[in-house]
């Protein structure tokens, strides 16, 4: 039977107008031509990395997303 996951996701524009992509909850980061792309390749790294360690043994890693202010002098 199959299980799903819901995953914090991150996208990154780079320099060269590549895309990476980050899931903090499983440590995983990919790259990607595109949105799409990097999105795609970290559903299926991220569904890789749980097949390995098993989906009833999965541990994600508590994460919060913030946006914080700093005071460059």
């Amino acid at each position: 039977m199959a299980s799903e996951f819901t995953v914090s996701a991150v996208l990154v524009e780079q320099e060269d107008g590549s895309y990476r992509a980050n899931c903090p909850d499983l440590d995983v980061a990919v790259s990607g031509r595109n949105p799409d792309d990097a999105l795609g390749n970290l559903k299926d790294a991220v569904a890789a990395k749980i097949r390995t360690v098993g989906a009833d043994k999965v541990r994600m890693n508590a994460v919060k997303c913030l946006k914080v202010r700093v005071t460059v002098d």
